[in-house]
């Protein structure tokens, strides 16, 4: 009797938090993948119109154009937050580099992506850095770089980067401070050389951190949003928008709420199937050599 009463005890403590994943959670998701079966426009009657919103989106020339630089953003900010962190974390562990370091990445971090992008827009606008460009005769280059076509997005990733290099740099740090000396030991005794050690030992202990940090990475890349819509607002002509972004658009702009939510479903499968397979690999291997 007395074990009957302490597991109800147990499960009347989870009840609020079961409630509010409930609440704001499940129910939203479960919301928005029936919305995206219907053609609704938040004022008239919602019309079931089926897979006709995910069909619009795969003939839409400005969802390929989305997805393709949503792809974009993946891979480079991926690259750049992943190596760039991981160098500055040895160098730094190895020197007294800690004071550059929170001048230079770690402050930034403590910015919100909104005001990083009103500094960025005032920085790269026709009269900032482009004006000195033309001072010293290169008039071609005197325009708002944010309303040229590709090149804004590349700007907005290394934005977006020096955001968040600082965060995964301290994550690193944190990583190497774990790994035990003594596996670091044999190898120098065996007469591993220091890229051998990084590669046969070092790295491979750092997985855990690096995973965490390549998650982090990518989902931040999928529903990167703000720091565009305060520099670009998806423009010109919508060359610069991510799926965060369209969905965003589609639903508060265009006034389809139905399509808005067929790109909130897509988003959504497409993290969770990037993010099952990384989990799948890193923990099918530590399961393999456990």
């Amino acid at each position: 009797m007395k074990k009957i009463n302490f597991a109800w005890t147990n499960y009347l403590y989870l009840l609020p938090a079961v409630l509010l994943v409930a609440v704001f959670f499940i129910t939203s998701i479960v919301y928005t993948i029936r919305l995206s079966f219907y053609e609704y426009d938040g004022f008239s009657t919602m019309r079931f119109v089926g897979l006709e919103n995910y069909l619009y989106l795969f003939r839409d020339a400005n969802f390929k154009i989305s997805l393709m630089n949503t792809v974009i953003w993946v891979v480079f900010s991926l690259l750049f937050t992943l190596a760039l962190p991981l160098l500055l974390a040895i160098l730094i562990t190895n020197s007294s580099w800690v004071g550059g370091f929170k001048n230079i990445f770690y402050y930034p971090t403590a910015l919100s992506s909104t005001i990083g992008g009103i500094i960025m827009v005032a920085i790269l606008s026709k009269y900032g850095i482009p004006q000195l460009f033309g001072l010293l005769g290169f008039e071609s280059l005197v325009r708002d770089w944010l309303a040229i076509p590709y090149v804004n997005t590349f700007i907005m990733i290394l934005m977006g980067t020096w955001q968040g290099v600082g965060l995964n740099t301290i994550l690193f740090i944190t990583g190497l401070a774990t790994i035990p000396d003594s596996p670091i030991e044999a190898a120098k005794i065996e007469g591993a050389r220091t890229i051998q050690l990084y590669n046969k030992v070092i790295l491979p202990l750092l997985k855990p951190t690096t995973v965490v940090v390549l998650l982090m990475s990518l989902v931040n890349s999928f529903k990167v949003f703000d720091s565009i819509w305060v520099m670009t607002k998806g423009g010109p002509y919508r060359t610069s928008e991510t799926l965060a972004l369209t969905m965003y658009q589609e639903s508060f702009i265009h006034g389809k709420f139905g399509v808005g939510a067929a790109v909130a479903v897509v988003l959504t499968v497409i993290i969770l199937i990037v993010s099952y397979f990384n989990i799948r690999n890193t923990f099918g291997d530590t399961d393999q050599t456990a």
